[in-house]
């Protein structure tokens, strides 16, 4: 929450449980153009009409908050969340491609992956598409 206020974001209740910070601006934590949890608080760096364009982000950032509380958070969580980063970039060139927190939270949810259209290679398969996100 001291991150929140900090980067001077609006802050609402959420779906979830969770607490959004919207409009945050820090030059700490960047978030332009994405979303990052820390603890059950989500910092928004995308408008609100970007979050109706992506109904599953905030399911997404959900499973990170249930993530860090289960990894004990600022202790275990940060440490290993950055260690799983480095180990997908090592892999793929992306750090959250193979970073098991991630995964579980969702690839497809945090708009780090999306289902090609069928027209596209025949296929719905999962496809990289380039966005960044949390």
């Amino acid at each position: 929450m001291a991150l929140a206020r900090a980067g001077q974001a609006r802050i609402e209740h959420g779906p979830y449980g969770l607490l959004l910070a919207w409009d945050y601006r820090s030059g700490l934590l960047p978030v332009r153009g994405r979303a990052m949890t820390i603890g059950d608080v989500v910092l928004l760096g995308i408008p609100e009409s970007a979050l109706v364009r992506r109904p599953n982000l905030l399911r997404h950032e959900a499973r990170h908050a249930g993530q860090y509380a289960r990894w004990l958070g600022p202790l275990g969580f940060l440490p290993a969340y950055g260690l799983a980063s480095l180990y997908s970039w090592a892999r793929t060139g992306d750090p959250a491609l193979r970073n098991h927190f991630e995964s579980r939270a969702g690839l497809l949810d945090g708009g780090y992956i999306h289902r090609a259209h069928p027209t596209e290679a025949g296929s719905a398969e999962p496809g990289r598409d380039g966005s960044s996100h949390d």
